[in-house]
């Protein structure tokens, strides 16, 4: 198996997207709308609150290719690139997009600030409260696999959690 490659085709769900201007894509990156309707670019920790995170199935160079749609799982059993030295991971962990775009690491539950009542509306808890929030709404998936620390792959379910 390689990065990219689809585990099983039993109900496996793909699509085809156009990729944003300039953009290029790797196969078995993870990626998303733009959030603005202009096309795919590698996902984020960001987009993934609000966009649905997809793995790409065929690389594409924008300055090279004339043709900008390319196929992308929405759903099923596939192999993504991995961020190395993101930690371990175990079978039925669920996965997160990670800081670098386009990869995935084990996904660690956001943890809301704490404070008393004199604090718990200064904007900066507040944007610590939201920023936790939104890395709990960021899951993309769940392990099929165990992996070590400095893997560069991992098997997941897309789009079930």
């Amino acid at each position: 198996m390689a990065v990219g490659d689809v585990l099983k085709e039993a109900l496996l769900v793909t699509e085809k997207f156009t990729v944003k201007e300039n953009e290029d894509i790797e196969k078995g990156e993870l990626v998303c709308d733009d959030s603005s309707g202009n096309g795919l670019v590698a996902a984020t920790a960001a987009l993934a609150v609000t966009q649905k995170v997809m793995m790409a199935l065929e690389a594409h160079d924008y300055s090279a290719e004339s043709y900008h749609v390319i196929p992308c799982v929405v759903i099923g059993a596939v192999d993504i690139q991995k961020i190395s030295g993101s930690g371990a991971t175990t079978v039925n962990d669920k996965v997160m997009v990670s800081a670098t775009a386009g990869e995935c690491t084990k996904f660690v539950k956001g943890d809301c600030p704490s404070g008393g009542a004199s604090t718990y509306y200064t904007s900066t808890i507040e944007t610590n409260m939201q920023a936790a929030i939104d890395k709990n709404l960021g899951i993309i998936g769940t392990a099929l696999e165990t992996t070590v620390n400095g893997d560069t792959s991992q098997k997941i379910l897309l789009g079930v959690y």
